[in-house]
């Protein structure tokens, strides 16, 4: 497989994806280098996060940066740890105009025209022929910077709503210079961009180009598919074919599970029929068959993998046979992959607690091993009992319920099944690990003196809120979400407005139901992430048997009706056929530690409750040190 002159070894290129692991200053740090060392072992290649061109255009505080030449002793570090696995190393370049992060001082908001980012509210600046001269010239001197600091190949942002889409969309550029209007004009700034790469530089050029930007007027795939021929005739070297705006549809930028799967890849598919060059087929390929799919159904010749590789580094090892074990399963939720990033923390991700660690996922085998006992079959519980057992410890594992834990009702709200291949991996791991025993009982103190430790991951219970009447009347919890408890065609009242209240009232409105939302506070949907919350709240509201009630205190409920106060006066619901509680829970550990002599370990939403990444990584470090 060639990119241009470059010869990759296979057809497997990671995709970009920001880590936010850098220290401010847009240095490459270790965490970057353990990161991409780790996973270049098997792929034809790597492209490391986008590297900013100023400075002042950065996306993350924490973002590498390819904007002076003294960043290429670092970037020939990056590029030589790539280059040691066996991988070709693509820097990825972007401009991102309007989509410059505004929380950081000093940032800069340019486009082709004063057009507001829907994400963001940011109006930016109308560029001048000199800011599109000043642009072009940061492409080209970055470009000379990647080939100086060992880059392979480069790659051109022309796609997800960046400076050079926001060019081509007719809804976000409303020019009227040889910038605007025609498609010819429109395409402009993109040609100049490649000409003055391809000037700087004799390495091979790829173009991450937008098939379909989801916006209404704006780049649709026929001229997309235009455009793509006339870069192969201006000297692209291949192409990488994705869809959506991070301005306009983010689930789309980040290829969430809301979105479909597979739509990218036909868009891949048409593409290389078109053109003469590869084209990479990307987008939640996160399973062996979806690249069985690529490569059967498609004109697709490169396959660009993303967050799978986040989730376990080995993936495309073990398409390969090079690795052997289950695949950790990416379940492209984000919440660990753009969670850390937005909160500062940086990339990491629910599956796989050691993203970016020195021997991520590579478990050191105990000099002294011992019989354990975890009581709780959580995503905590499980792993906990993975990593004890891969390190050589015998371990019993404690579940009298279903495996699972409260995580079993995680993947049953509309949209979220993929989460439910994080809880098949986990529960195959234990029931196929030689040093694991599933026992399925409760385990008592006098149970646990046996062994040499413990860890108590027994998860957390529902809060119930101090609602006069609520103690006479029969309530729900998560466990509504099942199939077989789903109503229909009820009055449903779901007492709390969090991430899971508003789940619950999306898959009870599905099911047929009338929904009353009932919260406290002013604001729903806390611990939901952006790309969930504004989808499902914007569904919720839409839906006519939908009715959210913020700043509401419930005071009374009865079998029928309710009583609440909101702004000092009354409300009330007659009709209601059912209630479900959603406010909340608290850590459930049932052991007395004065009548135990092991020593023990508390883990997950037992220690404290939290998200399933915060339990996960509890547990994992927790094994890790036993």
């Amino acid at each position: 497989m060639h990119i241009g002159t470059e010869k990759l070894r296979n057809e497997f290129v990671m995709a970009p994806i920001k880590t936010g692991y850098s220290d401010g200053d847009g240095s490459v740090t270790d965490r970057h280098l353990q990161f991409y060392r780790r996973r270049a072992d098997h792929l034809g290649a790597i492209t490391p996060e986008p590297l900013y061109l100023d400075e002042r255009l950065r996306e993350l505080p924490t973002q590498m940066g390819i904007d002076d030449d003294d960043a290429i002793p670092g970037l020939r570090d990056l590029t030589d740890a790539i280059h040691d696995g066996g991988a070709k190393a693509i820097a990825h370049l972007n401009h991102p105009g309007r989509m410059a992060n505004g929380n950081i001082e000093g940032n800069v908001h340019l486009s082709a025209s004063a057009t507001t980012c829907e994400r963001t509210g940011i109006t930016p600046e109308r560029m001048s022929k000199d800011d599109i001269d000043e642009a072009v010239s940061l492409f080209e001197d970055a470009a000379r910077r990647a080939e100086e600091a060992g880059f392979d190949v480069l790659e051109l942002q022309f796609s997800h709503g960046y400076l050079v889409a926001q060019f081509l969309s007719p809804a976000v550029n409303d020019r009227d210079d040889e910038y605007g209007g025609s498609f010819e004009n429109r395409a402009r700034f993109g040609f100049e961009v490649l000409d003055a790469v391809q000037s700087a530089t004799d390495l091979p050029v790829m173009i991450r180009l937008t098939a379909d930007d989801k916006v209404e007027g704006g780049i649709d795939f026929p001229e997309a598919r235009e455009l793509a021929g006339r870069l192969e005739d201006r000297g692209a070297d291949a192409f990488h074919v994705t869809a959506g705006s991070l301005c306009a549809n983010p689930p789309y930028f980040f290829q969430h599970m809301f979105t479909p799967k597979g739509e990218l890849w036909e868009y891949a598919d048409t593409l290389g029929n078109d053109v003469s060059v590869p084209v990479a087929a990307v987008g939640r390929i996160n399973e062996h068959q979806d690249i069985e799919t690529i490569q059967s159904d498609t004109n697709a010749d490169l396959v660009a993998v993303g967050r799978a590789l986040v989730a376990d580094p080995d993936f495309v090892g073990k398409y390969l046979g090079e690795v052997d074990g289950p695949v950790r399963p990416c379940m492209a939720c984000s919440d660990g992959c753009l969670g850390g990033v937005k909160s500062g923390e940086g990339l990491g991700c629910v599956i796989n607690p050691a993203v970016g660690d020195e021997d991520e996922l590579r478990f050191e085998p105990t000099a002294e091993p011992r019989e354990y006992a975890i009581v709780g079959g959580g995503p905590a519980g499980m792993t906990a009992a993975e990593v004890l057992s891969e390190r050589g410890h015998e371990v019993d594992l404690y579940e009298s319920d279903e495996l699972g834990g409260a995580f079993r009702w995680a993947p049953l709200p509309p949209g979220k099944d993929s989460l439910q291949k994080g809880l098949d991996y986990l529960e195959t791991v234990v029931e196929t690990a030689d040093d694991v025993d599933v026992i399925r009982d409760e385990a008592t103190e006098s149970t646990l003196e046996d062994y040499d430790g413990a860890v108590i991951a027994t998860g957390s219970e529902p809060m119930i809120p101090p609602i006069e009447g609520l103690d006479t009347v029969e309530y729900d919890g998560a466990e509504i979400l099942d199939a077989e408890a789903m109503p229909a065609d009820e009055r449903v009242m779901v007492i709390g407005g969090g991430f899971i209240g508003l789940e619950t009232a999306d898959a009870l409105a599905e099911a047929g139901n009338e929904v009353i939302v009932v919260e406290l506070l002013s604001d729903v949907g806390r611990g939901m992430i952006s790309l969930e919350k504004g989808p499902v709240l914007s569904k919720l509201e839409k839906t006519d048997s939908v009715s959210i009630h913020k700043e509401t205190d419930l005071q009374e409920v009865a079998e029928e009706t309710a009583v609440a106060t909101k702004d000092g006066e009354e409300l009330s619901w007659e009709g209601i056929d059912r209630y479900v509680v959603a406010t909340g829970v608290q850590s459930y550990d049932p052991f007395d530690y004065d009548e135990l002599s092991i020593p023990t370990e508390t883990v997950g939403d037992a220690a404290e409750p939290g998200r399933a990444e915060d339990a996960i990584a509890s547990a994992y470090e927790t094994a890790q040190s036993l």
